[in-house]
């Protein structure tokens, strides 16, 4: 088509995508809105089956926040826009067609991308230079750090705003003697507690202060170093403690945070991470001779009694085998196994090993090895799942109608359980997709395969949801076996919440109240034209996911849609998972009185906020590993 026959938005999407360049110096206000035109109409007219390349999509956020930046007006009269696109987004991810089509999965993350390029654009559009007093924004900061407490949001407020770090307050306080005096309070609770407090408000707030401190924007005046520096010496002194662990805490976290005021480079190691984080590599010598005696006690746990064929399938060099599938189909039934590894009955709650695994929680797992939350010789040996072993088990059985997909039948047992064969995700979904001369196996993966749809329909995963916790591949094998999982954890949750006794559930809940007081706060600053500016960032907050939780309360998980869930299926390298067994022996296998109740919900609490006050911590050190690890290849590359 001849230039002088386009429209003006036939013209500019067309500069889109061949010079974009090209659109900076055209008239930005004519230019800003035919792009959101453009991406209104794509995202209407949205087609899965289609294989046009829609990149430019992506060019047309960055080129609207350098258009439309500095004019409050522009922004807010996209606002509705931008919303309706977002929504519109949200719906197309939810309508994904169930075909296994690679057109529909390339355009399924086409809009997975998107969304998340929006989003951050969003909040782009947030403030610029938040240096002088605005109580709005104040507020608004004041929230991202002291109450969402998502370093990454903080994170990419920071990187989008670097003079965030000299927000001042309404009586002229910076914001970073606040985040100190954050931080000088999460030591204090940390250090409240005989067996040290939660650590995770601590490790946050150490974070943004190192963000802080480590800003080439950081403008601060010598009187409100030497005034902080102060705060943090008073603190120490005024605090003092007769526990060795407790004064050295004190002094490691007093030093650490005085070198982080100082902009002292810290000698960042593998000692440093472990100690500051509780993350320890290595088992005491204690707990190594008790897994020695543990596997040599065990090396034969006598006959299976089950004569069930059973498969594992996990990723290539998968270590901690903790769940086996089997299945046959008869007359119309699927009569289905989940078979998980019973670590409590090599490991007594008494033993020093699962004392070990109440403080460490979960198994790591980084780049180059991992750190056992059991010692390696049981949690990979003795009481892992591996071929032609015999092994403790608890096995549950499910009878599923193949055409209704009614649950006939839920059967939970404690077995020993032969493992027929180890299998790797992509030998299962070769062997689907080819054939194998295992005429059995081969058929056991069929059915596995048409049994997946009839498990995922107990879930129903929220888009935002699967946003936050993207899967690295999906296949035949890793839907097969999540489904079954989830399936699983989700009937062993239910059978417990319908009788109304104790069990620890994984919870994932939208907190109401936050939502009010951000829609409150949104409606103070519709009032306001010269805040207007961060109502659409507010609305981008309030479908922010909380992190899941472990509780004795059942309060469903909205994520996944679904009303009961738990953690049972991998108790070699969850602490969870472990409770949830010791509920399953207690309440359902074996008779209980009203004191074995009270026992195990006393107990259940107390874990559960152990593990929940760890996890961000654990996570941040598998973080720091990392760039510890790259630093090092990058210094030996020198």
């Amino acid at each position: 088509m001849d230039r002088t026959q386009l429209t003006y938005s036939q013209l500019i999407k067309q500069t889109l995508i061949n010079n974009k360049e090209k659109l900076y110096s055209m008239n930005k206000n004519k230019v800003a809105m035919t792009l959101v035109s453009i991406l209104k109409e794509d995202i209407e007219n949205f087609d899965y089956s289609t294989s046009e390349n829609k990149n430019y999509l992506f060019d047309i956020f960055d080129i609207l926040y350098d258009l439309i930046k500095d004019s409050r007006s522009l922004q807010i009269q996209f606002y509705d826009d931008f919303t309706f696109i977002h929504n519109e987004i949200r719906k197309l991810l939810h309508a994904k067609p169930k075909e296994d089509n690679a057109t529909i999965d390339k355009n399924y993350n086409l809009l997975r991308q998107l969304i998340n390029k929006m989003e951050n654009a969003i909040l782009g559009f947030d403030y610029g230079n938040p240096v002088e007093y605005d109580p709005n924004k104040e507020e608004f900061i004041s929230y991202i750090i002291f109450k969402l407490k998502y370093i990454n949001i903080f994170n990419q407020a920071y990187e989008k705003f670097p003079h965030i770090v000299n927000s001042l307050d309404k009586d002229g306080i910076p914001l970073v003697e606040k985040v100190l005096d954050a931080y000088l309070k999460a030591l204090e609770a940390y250090l409240s507690k005989e067996n040290l407090g939660p650590i995770d408000d601590l490790i946050y707030y150490d974070k943004v202060l190192k963000i802080f401190f480590n800003s080439k924007k950081m403008k601060i005046d010598k009187f409100s170093k030497t005034l902080m520096l102060d705060k943090v010496k008073e603190f120490c002194q005024n605090h003092t403690y007769t526990s060795i662990i407790h004064k050295e805490k004190l002094s490691f976290f007093i030093n650490d945070i005085l070198n982080t005021i100082n902009d002292e480079e810290e000698d960042i190691n593998l000692g440093y991470l472990s100690y500051k984080y509780e993350v320890h590599n290595e088992f005491k010598e204690s707990h190594i001779l008790e897994s020695k005696r543990i596997h040599r006690q065990y090396e034969n746990v006598g006959r299976a009694t089950t004569k069930r064929k059973i498969y594992t399938f996990d990723g290539e060099g998968a270590k901690e085998l903790d769940d086996g599938l089997s299945l046959t189909l008869k007359d119309g039934i699927y009569h289905f196994g989940v078979h998980i590894a019973d670590p409590g009955s090599y490991i007594p709650k008494s033993s020093i090993l699962y004392d070990e695994a109440s403080r460490r929680t979960t198994s790591l797992y980084m780049d180059d090895y991992c750190i056992p939350m059991y010692p390696f010789n049981l949690a990979g040996d003795t009481m892992s799942l591996n071929t032609g072993k015999n092994t403790y088990c608890m096995s549950f059985y499910f009878d599923i109608d193949a055409y209704t997909g009614e649950l006939i039948k839920f059967n939970i047992k404690n077995e020993i359980c032969k493992i027929t064969e180890n299998c790797s995700y992509k030998h299962f979904d070769d062997c689907l997709d080819h054939g194998t001369d295992d005429e059995e196996f081969f058929n056991m993966l069929v059915n596995l395969t048409n049994l997946t749809d009839i498990l995922k329909r107990v879930y129903n995963e929220e888009a935002l949801y699967k946003q936050f916790h993207p899967r690295t591949e999906v296949t035949a094998a890793t839907s097969a076996v999540e489904a079954a999982m989830i399936y699983t954890n989700h009937q062993i949750a239910k059978l417990f919440s319908e009788r109304e006794l104790p069990f620890i559930y994984r919870c994932h809940t939208i907190n109401e109240s936050d939502i009010e007081k951000l829609t409150r706060l949104q409606n103070r600053l519709r009032e306001k034209e010269c805040t207007l500016d961060i109502v659409h960032n507010i609305e981008f907050l309030k479908n922010l996911y909380p992190r899941a939780r472990y509780s004795r309360n059942n309060t469903g998980h909205y994520g996944l849609g679904i009303d009961y869930y738990s953690h049972v299926t991998s108790p070699l390298r969850r602490l969870a998972d472990n409770v949830a067994m010791m509920c399953i022996k207690q309440f359902i296998l074996n008779p209980y009185n009203k004191e074995d109740i009270k026992r195990m919900n006393e107990y259940i609490d107390e874990t559960a906020e152990t593990i929940n006050n760890k996890r961000a911590s654990v996570e941040d050190y598998e973080i720091q590993y990392l760039r510890l690890l790259n630093n090092n290849k990058e210094k030996e590359a020198d």
